[in-house]
């Protein structure tokens, strides 16, 4: 009875390997490699992106050494890219650099990376709640910052890189009107001091800015509520000197102490935009 039992298993088995034996393994590729990447370049040229992206997945899957996986990294961050998925775009941008760091177009990997960050940064005036949340959503901008300067930095000659400038410009302006805004709400909140400081950091970090002149007249009042006369008058000076035509000077060279906090009202969408929005 035992020896017909243990002929039974043998058979079944030996009956389920035949059948598994017709079926294509899981981890078999359906294409060759040039098949992948022709067919992805197909739907790429007909903007089919989501379907170019799993030829070119597959591709680096089935092929991680072959002649056109590096290829495939790069075109999956475009495809990527063109369906706004900057979280993919960017963490393939970062592999790619990872491996590949000497590739003759590494430079579009790390403007990729940086143009991803960049892009995630966009739902941060709709994130924007009260001046703690902005503090915190910040970091984003500043790594865009950092990755497109990073990117500049070892190829500035990049066809990407004029693109990439016009980019931080945005950006800069965008941290220097953050910090103005969070200046006026520490004069606001009576935190002169602090203010004074945020002032003398936008002065400092911003130069070439429009935001340059905002903080020396910030700088200006929260050291005239402190009662520092003199670096009220430093800074004052500075501010007539360089920047004459300041919309608060009155025509005897003082700061219009009342115009700086009407100026305060305003909301955080219109001092980002220079006034034209909010």
């Amino acid at each position: 009875m035992m020896l017909k039992r243990f002929s039974f298993i043998i058979v079944l088995f030996a009956l389920l390997a035949g059948c598994s034996s017709d079926d294509k393994k899981p981890d078999e590729p359906e294409k060759t490699e040039l098949e992948y990447y022709s067919d992805a370049q197909e739907l790429m040229d007909t903007e089919q992106h989501f379907q170019a992206i799993k030829e070119l997945s597959d591709l680096e899957n089935y092929y991680p050494f072959g002649r056109y996986a590096e290829q495939a990294k790069l075109e999956l961050m475009f495809n990527y890219i063109r369906l706004d998925d900057y979280t993919n775009a960017h963490a393939t941008a970062e592999r790619f650099l990872r491996l590949h760091p000497r590739h003759p177009k590494v430079d579009y990997a790390y403007y990729v990376r940086a143009l991803s960050t960049y892009y995630m940064t966009r739902g941060f005036f709709d994130s924007f709640i009260s001046i703690d949340r902005a503090e915190r959503d910040m970091g984003i901008i500043e790594d865009a910052f950092t990755e497109f300067s990073e990117f500049l930095s070892k190829y500035p000659k990049s066809q990407y890189a004029v693109d990439a400038r016009q980019r931080m410009l945005h950006l800069r302006d965008y941290l220097a009107n953050h910090e103005i805004y969070a200046a006026r709400y520490l004069i606001r909140r009576q935190a002169f001091a602090a203010a004074a400081n945020r002032g003398k950091y936008i002065v400092t970090r911003f130069q070439g800015t429009t935001a340059v002149p905002e903080g020396l007249a910030i700088m200006v009042e929260s050291y005239q509520k402190l009662g520092l006369d003199d670096l009220a008058n430093d800074s004052l000076s500075v501010l007539v000197a360089n920047y004459p035509d300041y919309k608060d000077l009155d025509e005897n060279g003082q700061l219009n102490i009342k115009d700086v906090h009407s100026n305060d009202q305003r909301s955080f969408l219109n001092i980002l935009t220079f006034g034209l929005l909010g």
